[in-house]
């Protein structure tokens, strides 16, 4: 069976550290300055990012990308992580002019087009993504609502760069702490049973965070008629569909969908049964995931 494969829109280059800063207790953010010739991700994509060797760690790290600005001829590419594993330890320590090798953009991003209320939600350090889709949404003179929930308050990390973001476009921010520390006591589908009913319908919401909270929204979503799209993770060795080593299990629906296109799926994808997380996603639908087997 032939199959087609996609044209490559990724390429692998040297990144210059430009700036690393700590951002909250437990995390930092780090600017990368790439050459203008590297394509700018959009919000919901990510990058591999591979050390310098000699290196402690062979395989690059996926980091979903928190910001994208044009600085002269070079790009600069901002990520928001916490140095919580041998490799972004090391990531951590590197200074000013120090290089990195950076794969990308990788994966699929949030369809911030799609029309319909825009609203952005974001759990702990899912909080990335979401800072770069408010962006975009503002860019494009579209106001937001923002749910931002975790455990306790200090787990909402860049919660005054989320009020000046979305400050920029009238965008409001909701927020929600398991223990009631700050905002709502409950959690992100509580806000959005409370908010729902006061917004124009039909609602498109853009999450990022842990899987259980992404599987709560996409069943929330499902029932209430709303589009839900999803930045989920997985371990990822190489970013780009070849090592299969990130699959999600497909709903029945988008079995079908995949079995009826035969030979113009791609080789890099998927297959019926199982969606790539980095080549299908990381962005899915809600109704393209099973979430009963989803881990």
């Amino acid at each position: 069976m032939s199959v087609t494969l996609p044209k490559r829109a990724w390429s692998q280059v040297s990144a210059t550290v430009r700036e690393q800063r700590d951002y909250a207790e437990g995390f930092r953010w780090l600017d990368l300055d790439v050459p203008a010739s590297f394509g700018a991700p959009v919000a919901g994509q990510f990058v591999q990012l591979l050390l310098d060797s000699p290196s402690p760690v062979l395989l690059p790290r996926p980091m979903s990308v928190a910001g994208v600005t044009r600085r002269g001829s070079k790009l600069t590419i901002g990520f928001l992580y916490a140095p919580v594993g041998t490799g972004t330890r090391v990531l951590a320590s590197l200074e000013p002019g120090e290089s990195v090798h950076i794969t990308g953009p990788l994966g699929q991003g949030f369809p911030l087009e799609e029309p319909g209320t825009p609203v952005l939600v974001a759990g702990g350090r899912g909080l990335a993504p979401l800072l770069m889709a408010a962006e975009s949404l503002a860019k494009a003179r579209r106001s937001c609502e923002f749910v931002f929930g975790a455990r306790n308050k200090s787990l909402l990390i860049g919660l005054n760069v989320a009020k000046e973001v979305l400050a920029k476009r009238g965008g409001r921010l909701h927020l929600c702490t398991d223990d009631g520390s700050r905002g709502t006591k409950g959690n992100v589908v509580d806000v959005l049973d409370a908010l729902a009913p006061r917004l124009d319908a039909p609602l498109v919401i853009h999450a990022c965070g842990p899987h259980a909270m992404l599987g709560a929204i996409a069943r929330w979503a499902l029932a209430n008629g709303a589009r839900a799209h999803l930045a989920m993770e997985s371990v990822m060795a190489c970013g780009t569909g070849v090592c299969r080593g990130c699959p999600l299990p497909r709903s029945a629906e988008a079995r079908a969908r995949v079995l009826a296109t035969g030979d113009e799926a791609s080789a890099l994808q998927g297959n019926p049964d199982w969606a790539m997380c980095c080549t299908d996603g990381p962005v899915f639908e809600a109704r393209e995931l099973d979430w009963d087997r989803v881990e």
